[in-house]
């Protein structure tokens, strides 16, 4: 017995917890801000927006491109630390804050993100 709570205490602690707590893939809402809809790409997948985009949870950043007349080209996802990463240093220490790090996973990107379209 005592054993397995030393296997489970070492597992629990060498294990990153936002990698465990967090999904690999994000839903990102993407809208355009002149409300047309047009194709747009994002890490290779390429959807109509008004939409939703999937993307896995790396930690890369991740841009939206279109080729719509009148838009921006290229629109940044922002991205910031997930709340769960910071309860990670102080309960799994370096090794599971750098766990996190590794995959990504200490990550979340803006839920909505909008394509700027100037009226001209």
């Amino acid at each position: 017995m005592k054993t397995l709570v030393i296997g489970l205490s070492v597992a629990f602690l060498t294990t990153g917890c936002a990698t465990l707590m967090t999904a690999d893939q994000q839903s990102i809402n993407v809208t355009a801000s002149n409300n047309k809809s047009f194709e747009v790409t994002v890490d290779d997948k390429t959807i109509t927006a008004p939409g939703m985009v999937v993307v896995l949870r790396d930690g890369k950043d991740k841009v939206v491109k279109t080729t719509a007349a009148g838009c921006d080209t290229a629109t940044p996802i922002e991205k910031s630390i997930a709340p769960v990463f910071f309860g990670n240093i102080v309960i799994g220490g370096l090794l599971g804050s750098t766990t996190d790090a590794s995959t990504g996973k200490m990550w979340n990107y803006a839920d909505s993100v909008e394509i700027s379209c100037p009226v001209k």
